[in-house]
């Protein structure tokens, strides 16, 4: 019996043990660029679940032997960079306060989908309820990722539309991709206010790159800085969703797929952190306060949102609760979908909306200025 006792002890320290080193090893990556050593990366994909596999472990050793719940609590504190960039704590956090209460600049970043485009539904259905959904925000400020519009007949020319529908008269497209010059693709900025200055910045080089967009806005006499990007994605296709899915359900049919997708996801995560690299860059140059909106495709665990974070706010982190999951599919603890502000700013409330009208959620700040700028011309694109 007594035999048995120290077994199941030394069993569970041992397993509490290997937790505390991935966890650590998980709280390591913010430093280390995947670029140089790329497999830890894979490891912050299990942070949420090895953070809880340590509060599982000090709970459970409080009550049967108290000394090891240090392994855990100690592991936590090390850690507690990486926990408080996972975790919102605010109690009253994702209130929905009507937009026409808010003071300041209600500011949205909403990876479209293309409006649905290649959705297996009606796409002209999806196109107006996303529509409809976003001009229910009365937005001041919108960024979108994998944006398209269209000059042909008979599509969808949603760069003029949203315009025009949204009251949002001033943006600027970074149309990094076109067929035959008449439909686009990539990343847009709109504002209710003019833009003095915008322009984009390659961030990787390849015939699929995109790239990192910026516009200067004016309001009343204050400039601000907008910036916008949608970061590399693993480029998973429905041949690799389905593998994803055998790997779940252990079906040896899915092994096969395993290396096409490791490397998929190797080479997607030593790019975004050379993106990360270049975007951090950009924003620490900024001659004005800053708003970064965008789809970086990595976790709060990843070396890509603490480079490109730097000293910014996460509106997410100052006004939300919970673990705030943006992305519906894979996994229910990916948020990947950022709103960061500078310290010129207060933050006043944060807001997810649940709509599966596309991948991502749409995610919206509210944000008020103190400071001053100069202003002249505006850019339409």
């Amino acid at each position: 019996m007594r035999f048995l006792r120290l077994f199941t002890k030394g069993f569970f320290v041992t397993i509490n043990f290997a937790v505390v080193l991935l966890f650590l090893a998980a709280c390591l990556a913010p430093y280390i660029s995947p670029a140089w050593f790329w497999p830890i990366s894979f490891i912050t994909l299990a942070f949420p679940f090895l953070l809880g596999l340590l509060v599982i472990f000090l709970i459970g050793w409080l009550f049967f032997n108290y000394r090891y719940a240090f392994l855990s609590l100690i592991a936590i504190f090390l850690g507690w960079k990486s926990i408080s960039a996972f975790v919102a704590l605010n109690i009253t956090g994702g209130n929905k306060v009507p937009p026409a209460a808010q003071p300041g600049l209600t500011v949205m970043s909403y990876n479209v989908s293309q409006f649905g485009l290649y959705r297996e539904r009606d796409s002209k259905y999806n196109r107006l309820a996303m529509f409809a959904l976003i001009k229910k925000q009365e937005l001041d400020i919108a960024c979108f990722q994998d944006f398209y519009t269209s000059e042909k007949k008979n599509d969808f020319n949603n760069r003029e539309d949203i315009s025009r529908e949204m009251k949002l008269p001033y943006r600027f497209f970074s149309s990094d991709f076109n067929r035959n010059g008449m439909q686009h693709w990539g990343s847009i900025i709109y504002s209710r206010y003019p833009i003095i200055a915008a322009d984009k910045v390659k961030m990787s080089v390849g015939p699929r790159s995109e790239s990192l967009i910026y516009a200067d806005i004016v309001k009343g006499t204050d400039t601000i800085r907008i910036v916008n990007m949608h970061l590399e994605s693993y480029r998973f296709n429905a041949k690799d969703y389905n593998a994803i899915q055998k790997i779940k359900n252990q079906e040896d049919t899915g092994l096969v797929a395993t290396k096409s997708i490791v490397q998929k996801m190797r080479e997607a995560y030593i790019r975004r952190s050379q993106q990360a690299d270049i975007v951090g860059g950009f924003i620490k140059q900024s001659p004005y306060p800053v708003i970064v909106c965008g789809d970086f495709n990595d976790t709060p665990a990843s070396y890509t949102y603490f480079t490109i974070k730097g000293d910014l706010q996460d509106a997410f982190l100052q006004k939300g609760l919970g673990i705030g999951r943006t992305f519906n599919g894979l996994a229910p603890t990916l948020r990947i979908d950022y709103v960061f502000a500078s310290a010129d700013f207060k933050i006043n409330s944060f807001r997810k909306i649940i709509s599966d009208l596309s991948d991502h959620y749409p995610v919206i700040a509210n944000l008020s200025l103190i400071g001053s700028g100069q202003a002249t011309v505006e850019v339409n694109k």
